[in-house]
């Protein structure tokens, strides 16, 4: 509306009470001066937007909205950044002239907040959405230097990071706007006190140009509890899995030795068979042996004298042929004995044979279901790692 009219110099003391009133309207805030050729002659700011270095007495700067004004003689729309007055904001400025209309006297300025949407609608969704968040967060925004704005949870207590802290204290910030694009992280108890996921997010103007950073952090107390408890578990059921491993491979040796026992076993009985079939053979020797002997007796008895000597031999072979049987019948009852023992031997292995492989079917059952477990502890800290 301004930019219609000429002002005059002369009426500024008139309209001034009527401008300081409409710079109260403004919903974010604005600044309202004037000036004369030299200096600031009034000056209305309000709480929520003020622009520093231009106080009543404060010489007109070189180059600035005011020259510009007064040199071209017309009104002015101007954008100006954060560097210039530490805010970015829009000027309309114009002349204030001399009664005749023929001469620039001074200017007016009317200064407003260049507010981005997300700043602008900060206070409006930041207290939902941090006390959706189960552990509560922090959400905040900066410009280029400083937090500008920042909410935090009832949930949740961080009291270093505050308004107008400088920006170097907030973590990814500087990496965001180097970077220009969104970046993630999680953070250890040593930063906050609790783990913690820092999010940000560069705050760009109609330019493309980085203006400031959106930023959230999330406590992850919960998740980092699930994920070393998962990982407890999953180092339990690591070392659980290599003692049964070890378990197995034990009982599938015993099995395989008990295995070798039983083949020994069974060729030991084969060979008491066969020793049985050897004794078999003596006593049939014996038999014939004894038979001879009778025979040589009685020929000696025929031959008289002559054959006392043979009978003498005859009789000594008889004797051996009996002593050879008796040993023989010594012999078969100890090797009936030893077969008895081997075959309570080959029931008792065979009985130990089969427990042994059950045992280690159900250790390798077993390890199978601690695998599994292993599987699902890993999942677990995958999905952890998530929250």
């Amino acid at each position: 509306m301004m930019e219609q009219f000429k002002l005059r110099y002369s009426d500024w003391e008139y309209l001034a009470p009527l401008l300081a009133a409409i710079v109260d309207t403004y919903e974010q805030g604005a600044c309202f001066f004037a000036t004369d050729r030299e200096k600031v002659i009034f000056k209305k700011g309000t709480e929520k937007f003020d622009v520093p270095g231009t106080e009543v007495g404060t010489p007109n700067q070189a180059g600035g909205a005011t020259d510009q004004v007064m040199r071209d003689g017309k009104v002015k729309t101007i954008q100006f950044d954060a560097d210039v007055y530490g805010v970015r904001g829009n000027v309309l400025a114009g002349p204030l002239w001399s009664d005749d209309y023929n001469e620039v006297l001074g200017a007016w300025i009317l200064a407003t907040p260049r507010i981005h949407s997300l700043v602008a609608a900060f206070d409006s969704f930041a207290p939902l959405l941090v006390e959706m968040f189960p552990e509560g967060g922090m959400m905040y925004i900066t410009n280029l230097k400083q937090i500008i704005r920042r909410h935090v949870s009832t949930n949740f207590h961080i009291d270093n990071l505050q308004v107008g802290d400088p920006v170097d204290g907030l973590p990814l910030v500087r990496e965001v706007m180097d970077k220009r694009k969104q970046i993630s992280r999680e953070l250890p108890a040593e930063k906050y006190g609790v783990p913690v996921l820092a999010v940000a997010d560069p705050i760009m103007d109609e330019q493309g140009s980085i203006i400031g950073c959106f930023g959230l952090l999330i406590p992850k107390t919960m998740a980092a509890s699930v994920r070393e408890m998962s990982e407890n578990l999953g180092k339990g059921l690591t070392e659980v899995s290599a003692a049964m491993e070890e378990m197995t491979a034990s009982a599938s040796e015993v099995a395989h030795q008990q295995e070798l026992l039983n083949n020994e076993l069974d060729k030991v009985s084969k060979l008491a068979s066969e020793i049985n079939q050897v004794l078999v053979f003596i006593k049939e020797i014996a038999d014939e042996t004894k038979m001879l002997g009778l025979n040589a007796a009685i020929e000696a008895a025929r031959a008289g004298d002559t054959g006392r000597g043979f009978g003498v031999v005859a009789e000594e072979i008889r004797r051996l042929s009996d002593q050879s049987k008796e040993t023989v019948v010594e012999i078969r009852d100890l090797i009936q004995r030893i077969e008895e023992s081997i075959k309570a031997t080959l029931k008792s292995s065979a009985v130990t044979l089969e427990t042994t492989q059950q045992q280690a079917a159900a250790t390798e059952e077993v390890n199978a279901s601690t695998e599994e477990m292993t599987s699902l502890a890993e999942q677990l800290d995958h999905l952890a790692s998530e929250l």
